[in-house]
């Protein structure tokens, strides 16, 4: 498995409604294949999209598709994100 973190300021991102913007994306597209969880991040100055995905092809193929959330988000936003991505070795889940 593979975690994903785009990250971008929100500064740049002048009147961007993030959630709003989230949420339309959400719920009018469709699931990436291999996307197993996608989280919308916010600190200061900050906004974030983490992702686990089952496999790097999967995330490599989602990263040039702008339609979903995972990485789209960014661009309705107007924003130019920073990519890191790291392989799970370890994981805690709570039953």
């Amino acid at each position: 498995m593979i975690l994903s973190i785009a990250h971008a300021s929100k500064d740049e991102a002048s009147g961007a409604h993030f959630y709003a913007i989230w949420s339309d994306m959400v719920i009018g597209q469709e699931r990436p294949q291999g996307l197993i969880d996608c989280y919308l991040l916010e600190d200061e100055g900050v906004v974030q999209v983490a992702a686990v995905w089952k496999s790097v092809e999967d995330h490599d193929t989602a990263v040039d598709d702008v339609s979903h959330p995972a990485f789209g988000f960014f661009k309705a936003c107007g924003l130019d994100p920073t990519h890191a991505t790291f392989r799970i070795i370890g994981h805690m889940h709570q039953a």
